[in-house]
């Protein structure tokens, strides 16, 4: 079994080691601490390099309508208007379609782009992504789509 052991001149020193195993570090007072804006810059690059890398016309297409949804604080439902529209069969398609983005999402970000909402048996993702998303795609013209 592996073992961790601490050394310290002092009771408080060992208990400190100890914290900051567990804990982490603490931040003192004068530590610069991340603000709202080092996090949205951090996001939109985040969100910038998964959406770079997103190649798939389905799930390119299912982030903005996911997005579009979103921002309107709703969930794009998983029903047979959706599958019609992708061409697909059933619904089980779609995990295949949402695991791209999600699986470039966690390698960048630690977390998922797109979640499932089970009481309304549709996608989601986060208002802030969304507008993101929104903003790098914007909605194609008859002539390009």
């Amino acid at each position: 079994m592996p073992r961790i052991e601490f050394e310290a001149d002092t009771e408080e020193q060992l208990v400190g080691l100890a914290w900051r195993w567990v804990m982490g570090p603490q931040h003192q007072p004068g530590d610069p601490v991340p603000d709202e804006v080092d996090q949205a810059a951090l996001r939109r690059r985040q969100l910038g390099e998964v959406l770079n890398a997103i190649q798939g016309a389905d799930s390119r297409r299912l982030l903005r309508e996911v997005a579009e949804m979103s921002i309107r604080d709703a969930a794009l439902p998983l029903d047979a208007d959706l599958t019609a529209r992708y061409g697909k069969q059933t619904g089980t398609a779609f995990a295949g379609i949402v695991a791209g983005p999600n699986k470039v999402m966690r390698r960048v970000a630690h977390r998922d782009l797109i979640t499932w909402d089970a009481d309304i048996r549709g996608y989601r993702m986060d208002p802030a992504d969304a507008e993101i998303v929104l903003q790098r795609w914007p909605e194609p013209t008859p002539a390009s789509a």
